[in-house]
């Protein structure tokens, strides 16, 4: 097989609506006060203060003396599970994956996987991980920072965890919702920390420097990559047959940008604070839908595929083995129509790229 490539992708999500920022908090979540958490579960409050202060429940500390809690949150620890495996297993509950248990045992080990699941008389294991805020991951001081140690992070621990499961078909599913360092949703980063950092190749000579061909080969995987060995550029993990992002898509918040676009196209001119407002009030219920979605990362190396008949949701996506390169071998209806919607209106570009598109339609009119 040939060293895979990736298409063009950007590589870090950027928000090109600066003054659109109001749409971007997540109105849909509940938050909840230590003292309202106190009067649900009848308990002094100074033992929910004791659990936050010391991280055994999650919350966002507001002032000295003043906490936030999501009801999510609040439902993960009361379940003593995280909110990635509550969601998990709403994920495989809504779309008929199968019957899944709760790490059970397996011979020969005393490392138990969080889910067995059975899809399609086909057994399927997986560990599922979620990103808390880790300072190991920016380090301190201003330097370049890599996008790629978190999940090369995750991907390690879970190498680990399914050491002894050689003879399955085993993946690794990531949240991410607290830790905004984190990217698990764009493939160019996946798949660099997967199969190696993305990168170009230049045709030289090594003992003159000279250039020494006519092509430049862009978009391949360099080094670094978890499921690849670092001296040997050989497979090294070949246990784990997929990464799989679990996301809470916003629907709600990507059909509203859409909505402004229309807007500022037909009556050439940006919308005011004014105008976003008095919108978003008018469809708040709208704008905070979201769908739980997967984007399924394939390792090409792996002993046991993942059956590319599962997380086949209307808004789920694949990225995988298509002759010598790596490439999206999946996208969900739903999906596929929000990126062409996105594509006609220039979303999709840069900012410069748009104001010229914009500037010919006024030619145009």
């Amino acid at each position: 097989m040939n060293v895979p490539s990736v298409p063009s992708l950007v590589c870090f999500t950027l928000n090109y609506y600066g003054r659109h920022n109001i749409f971007m908090k997540d109105f849909a979540d509940v938050y909840l006060t230590h003292e309202q958490i106190a009067e649900q579960l009848q308990l002094a409050v100074e033992t929910v203060y004791r659990w936050l202060r010391s991280r055994k429940l999650r919350g966002s500390r507001i002032s000295p003396k003043a906490w936030r809690v999501s009801e999510r949150e609040l439902a993960a620890f009361l379940k003593r599970q995280n909110v990635s495996e509550l969601l998990f297993e709403e994920y495989v509950d809504q779309y008929e994956l199968g019957t899944f248990e709760r790490e059970p045992p397996y011979p020969g080990t005393t490392k138990r996987v969080d889910y067995r699941l059975t899809h399609h008389d086909q057994i399927l294991w997986f560990e599922v991980k979620e990103f808390a805020d880790d300072q190991s991951l920016t380090g301190t001081g201003g330097r370049a920072f890599d996008p790629h140690v978190g999940v090369r992070g995750k991907i390690g621990k879970a190498a680990e965890k399914f050491r002894d499961y050689d003879s399955e078909c085993c993946s690794l599913v990531l949240f991410n919702e607290r830790f905004n360092l984190v990217d698990i949703c764009t493939p160019r980063i996946v798949l660099g920390a997967m199969l190696g950092g993305v990168g170009f190749v230049v045709p030289h000579n090594k003992t003159t420097g000279d250039w020494s061909g006519t092509t430049v080969q862009d978009n391949v995987f360099m080094d670094g990559g978890k499921m690849i060995h670092p001296h040997l550029k050989t497979p090294q993990n070949t246990t784990i047959s997929a990464v799989i992002a679990l996301e809470r898509f916003a629907v709600g918040q990507k059909e509203m940008k859409f909505e402004i676009e229309r807007i500022e196209l037909e009556e050439q001119r940006g919308l005011g604070w004014e105008d976003l407002v008095a919108l978003l009030e008018n469809n708040r219920a709208a704008y905070e839908r979201r769908v739980l979605r997967t984007i399924v990362y394939e390792n090409p190396h792996a002993r046991n595929k993942l059956p590319r008949d599962i997380f086949v949701g209307p808004y789920d996506e694949r990225w995988g083995q298509s002759g010598d390169y790596i490439a999206q071998v999946y996208v969900g209806d739903e999906l596929a129509k929000l990126n062409k919607i996105e594509h006609e209106l220039g979303l999709d570009q840069g900012p410069f790229q748009r104001q010229e598109k914009r500037t010919a339609r006024k030619r145009k009119s």
